[in-house]
């Protein structure tokens, strides 16, 4: 959070959006927690609302229940060389260049020519993920990409042919809600609704190294629905709830490790906090497995078949390593 400085992290864009805010009218502490979770973080709030109300920034003045801003908002500010080395070092990742057409990549590349590389992409090597990832450079992935990007922003239907797990082609049309990243098998994923069954809980989970053909087809989807409804419906009835205990810095990794899951977090003690994950079936051995990569400085209170879960699979580690240390050299 702190690489670049305070002035151009997640949270100055948040006061920012709120100072402009307050120049118009005074801002509620209810309304300061919307902006914090459309621009931020469920969590955003924690940190950022306190320091406003209690006058430690001293960027608000308070009356009663709203706040004025004392202080003009300002535009845009410019990339720092630090910054451009950061774009720069990202781009020997082939997954940055995913979200970049041909054209716009060499602009990109000219415009931070002068920055060095902050780390090589062969300083790292990963050890809690499979081998054999996607194809990221390959052309008919980065063209199957974008096309689904496209379809996103503008809620457009495709058509999409790809390999099932099974080994099965499957051709259809779908209504894409968003693409997600597994890091512990280093591919990405499609969530999508058939067509014509777009208040179904049963979402579409495609591989995009399976797909073989993507298609924009002319639909697109004009009622306001919110999608993410759909994905809710998914969801087991009861959260992943973690207590997380923040030593080694462990509340900020956690958050950022678990970004892509739809969670609730709150204060329980000075240095513990509770975080409710909500999660599906197609979910959970991921969650699983990365909620215990994470050792002692998280405990999963529940609930009762979730933790049984962890219980099992820690049993088998323990037998594992037992057995390997009974077997002769």
């Amino acid at each position: 959070m702190e690489l670049f400085s305070e002035i151009y992290n997640c949270y100055y864009q948040i006061v920012d959006r709120i100072l402009k805010e307050a120049e118009k009218n005074p801002v509620t502490e209810k309304e300061i927690r919307r902006i914090c979770t459309d621009m931020g973080f469920a969590e955003s709030s924690l940190y950022v609302l306190p320091k406003l109300v209690n006058g430690e920034w001293q960027l608000l003045s308070f009356d009663k229940t709203a706040g004025r801003s004392r202080t003009a908002a300002h535009g845009a500010m410019p990339f720092t060389l630090l910054q451009r080395s950061w774009i720069r070092t990202l781009m020997q990742d082939e997954r940055f260049r995913l979200f970049f057409t041909d054209e716009e990549l060499p602009v990109l590349e000219r415009y931070v020519e002068d920055a060095g590389i902050l780390w090589n992409a062969e300083d790292f090597r990963f050890y809690d993920r499979y081998d054999g990832g996607d194809d990221y450079p390959s052309f008919a992935y980065r063209q199957h990409f974008q096309t689904l990007l496209t379809a996103i922003s503008r809620r457009q239907y495709v058509h999409i042919s790809y390999q099932s797990m099974k080994g099965h082609r499957i051709t259809h049309r779908y209504l894409p809600l968003k693409l997600e990243y597994s890091v512990k098998n280093d591919q990405f994923r499609l969530l999508a609704v058939p067509e014509n069954e777009r208040h179904s809980i049963y979402i579409r989970i495609i591989n995009l190294c399976g797909i073989t053909e993507v298609r924009l087809l002319p639909r697109y989807d004009q009622e306001d629905y919110d999608f993410e409804k759909v994905i809710r419906k998914s969801y087991y009835h009861e959260p992943v709830r973690l207590l997380i205990r923040n030593r080694r810095n462990a509340l900020e990794r956690a958050m950022l490790h678990f970004a892509n899951y739809e969670k609730r977090t709150r204060k329980a003690d000075t240095d513990t906090w509770e975080c409710l994950i909500y999660y599906n079936s197609s979910m959970e051995t991921e969650l699983l497995i990365e909620i215990l990569s994470f050792g002692p400085a998280i405990q999963v209170l529940g609930p009762e078949s979730f933790l049984a879960q962890v219980k099992a699979r820690m049993k088998r580690q323990m037998e594992q390593l037992s057995s390997a240390k009974s077997s002769p050299s």
